[in-house]
């Protein structure tokens, strides 16, 4: 990995001193609870962008005071940007000022607060461009009142309150070709709880009398567009509204304004990962050809990075490539039938694109008989193209064997993709040897320089994928447990057991293991096979706000062969029964300041129960208060869906510093070895697989009864 993506930097180090008590009811108001795991929320930054060669203050909104006290910034990403100050602001914000190198190369960053509450927050995005930047003035909520700015720019702005409206004005010219552009669902802009969701704003462009000339909505995804000549020299307006006249305190957004050059895409749209390749960059103002060297790293975790424009004068706005694991071909057309379909050597990964409308691409493959091959298309995923791909297969004589519209895989809670993917994915086995046919085609009417994807073509082997969150991980103090869950999805027809482990800590640092179960003759498919809990122990004298990299890995073995995955970390944006993730290429832990008592094991790391048993477990309750009698407690075991409690929460009675735990299994519990938790009971029993400070994991056997 190059020094852009290795690059962290933390600014700070110790932390003071904050205790978080949560109530649930009034008959156990004054016992413990466990931090809110919203702490760890870091919802949006304001502006989300700045200059090369400029010092921006910028505004880090979380929960209600959940960021105060501050103690650092972690920037992933490409270097160039330093945190000179950091401090509480108003209304239990965090005000930063950061100062932007003249060199800094352009495009996003990944921005972390480190605080006292929860260690370290999910990302947000920070983009440096090279135009000049400046913000919004309310009121401008009327074309009299319109903020006043001089082309070429990009504004940051912020629809707040609700029905909020943006007028921004400036002086055209004939003939000059105007882009309007905004880019916030591109940067994961969102609300949460009643405004839960990604950002959905609107765009008009309307000439000195106040009519409107062109307006745009969902563009690039749900981001609008506008690309327009100005008929005649003067002044015009742009109005910036959000869907249904929305509006909250983190809808920001960046407006590129101006005759600039604005990238809507790339061809090809990925790379084989660890060689180099021209890639051609398009859209508005964007000369027809121009291509940037890009070199596809080697080790990334997720298969993806991102590419900007080179020249002065644009906004930083970088657009993503997929990263492959095989050689890369461009289709050859023509080839819109049977006759002039594209030969394929495989394993690879075709770049190509409808270019016309009721465009069909063929590709010819020879396969031998019983063969299992993947025809798996990426193109709204990762790559953001706005294609609905049909793949079909034939043989030769023309008959459809087989055909697949959208991937029928379901991410379930741990989506991380910006929607429910229209890209197929068909798993195909050869009736006989001889050649095949793919066709696909687009379904959704779409077509042109946007309209690209990516087809690979790969042997079918059992396999499997690993995701686990969050990616920041809190450790509620030195020497405490914390969990982070780890998902197993089994692919082509996989049925083994997976050991999943945590790796790269440094020494004093303690992890566990865990096995995701697979299927056999005797286990039958259970809701505690494809997830598991992994926890991480903190050294006793480890200093708060101490930040530590780790990977987790997932090994499986099927006869002679070794599989070995490193687990996709996943940034969590929202926590509710609907997940909001985004795909990071690193995973930490952090130290944060205790919230109250922590737990340990007390003697017992092993239990064995048979179906609809029923056994006590003590557990170690540490830093409570003496005269503490009870404690709210819990037993997590990683499931499907959102909730982990296999036991109703219940207050533990405390006697000599030990809780005892009743577990009562269900009668249905699979056969099996499981690993749980003893964890602080949360104010809701729907937690999504984050037991918070918990205990080191217990081995829970279960076996038939006899």
């Amino acid at each position: 990995m190059n020094d852009w993506l290795k690059m962290s930097r933390l600014l700070g180090s110790a932390f003071g001193v904050s205790l978080l008590l949560l109530s649930f009811n009034s008959a156990s108001a004054q016992l413990p609870q466990a931090p809110q795991y919203a702490d760890c929320r870091l919802d949006s930054v304001f502006p989300n962008g700045g200059q090369q060669g400029t010092t921006v203050t910028v505004t880090f909104r979380g929960q209600a005071y959940a960021l105060n006290p501050p103690r650092g910034v972690i920037i992933d990403g490409p270097p160039g940007i330093t945190v000179k100050e950091l401090k509480e602001g108003e209304k239990g914000t965090v005000v930063g000022t950061l100062e932007i190198a003249a060199d800094a190369p352009p495009g996003r960053r990944w921005l972390r607060i480190v605080n006292e509450r929860s260690g370290l927050t999910n990302f947000a995005h920070f983009v440096v461009g090279r135009l000049p930047e400046t913000l919004e003035v309310e009121p401008n909520n009327e074309i009299a009142k319109a903020t006043v700015v001089t082309t070429p720019v990009v504004l940051n702005g912020k629809i707040d309150p609700k029905a909020d409206i943006d007028c921004i004005r400036f002086a055209g010219k004939a003939g000059q070709k105007l882009v309007a552009a905004i880019a916030a669902f591109s940067l994961d802009i969102h609300g949460q709880y009643k405004d839960y969701g990604i950002a959905d704003f609107s765009l008009e462009l309307l000439d000195a009398d106040g009519r409107t000339l062109a307006a745009a909505e969902d563009t690039l995804g749900f981001d609008p567009l506008i690309e327009h000549t100005l008929p005649r020299d003067g002044d015009y307006f742009v109005r910036v509204t959000m869907l249904n006249f929305g509006g909250y305190p983190d809808a920001v957004y960046r407006l590129t304004l101006g005759e600039v050059p604005y990238p809507i895409g790339t061809f090809p749209s990925g790379l084989q990962r660890g060689t180099e390749a021209d890639v051609e960059l398009f859209g508005p103002n964007i000369p027809p050809g121009t291509k940037r060297r890009v070199k596809a790293e080697a080790d990334l975790t997720v298969p993806l990075q991102f590419v900007t424009l080179d020249g002065p004068n644009h906004s930083g706005l970088d657009w993503p490539l997929a990263i492959g694991d095989f050689s890369e071909q461009l289709e050859a057309e023509p080839n819109n039938d049977r006759e002039h379909a594209t030969s394929l050597s495989w394993p690879a990964t075709i770049n190509a694109r409808f270019a016309e409308p009721n465009d069909a691409d063929w590709y010819r493959v020879s396969l031998t008989a019983g063969q299992k091959v993947w025809f798996d298309v990426i193109a709204q995923r990762f790559t953001a193209s706005p294609v609905d791909t049909l793949l079909q297969v034939f043989d030769a004589e023309g008959k459809m064997l087989a055909e697949n519209d959208d991937d029928s895989h379901d991410p379930e809670y741990e989506s991380f993709h910006h929607f429910r993917t229209t890209d197929s994915k068909l798993l195909f086995t050869a009736p006989a040897a001889g050649d095949f046919f793919v066709k696909l085609t687009e379904a959704s009417g779409n077509s042109g320089a946007r309209a690209v994807y990516r087809l690979t073509i790969k042997e079918a082997k059992p396999d499997f994928h690993v995701r686990h969150f969050p990616d920041a991980v809190p450790i509620w103090g030195p020497g405490t447990t914390a969990a982070v869950l780890v998902k197993v999805d089994h692919l082509a027809d996989f049925n083994d057991d997976v050991e999943c482990s945590i790796e790269g800590l440094p020494p004093g640092w303690k992890s566990s293991s865990a096995v995701s179960l697979g299927r056999k003759p005797e286990r039958y498919y259970n809701n505690y096979q494809r997830k598991v809990f992994l926890t991480i122990t903190a050294p006793a004298d480890a200093a708060l706000g101490t930040v530590v990299p780790f990977r987790i890995i997932g090994r499986a073995k099927r006869g002679e062969e070794k599989i070995e995955h490193q687990s996709w970390p996943l940034t969590l944006f929202f926590t509710s029964d609907i997940g909001f993730f985004r795909a990071s290429q690193q995973t930490r832990a952090a130290v944060a300041k205790s919230q109250g008592p922590w737990l340990e094991l007390a003697g017992v790391t092993e239990i064995t129960l048979n179906p609809g048993g029923t056994a006590t477990l003590p557990i170690k309750v540490l830093g409570a208060a003496a005269d503490l009698k009870a404690m709210p407690l819990v037993i997590n075991l990683a499931t499907n869906g959102v909730a982990c409690g296999l036991v109703t929460p219940q207050n533990a009675p405390i006697k000599d510093g030990i809780a005892e735990v009743t577990i009562k299994i269900p009668a249905e519990m699979s056969i099996g070895t499981f690993h749980i938790v003893a964890a602080q009971t949360w104010g809701s029993d729907i937690r999504v697989g984050m037991p918070g400070p918990c205990t080191p994991p217990i081995k829970m056997v279960v076996e038939p009864a006899k």
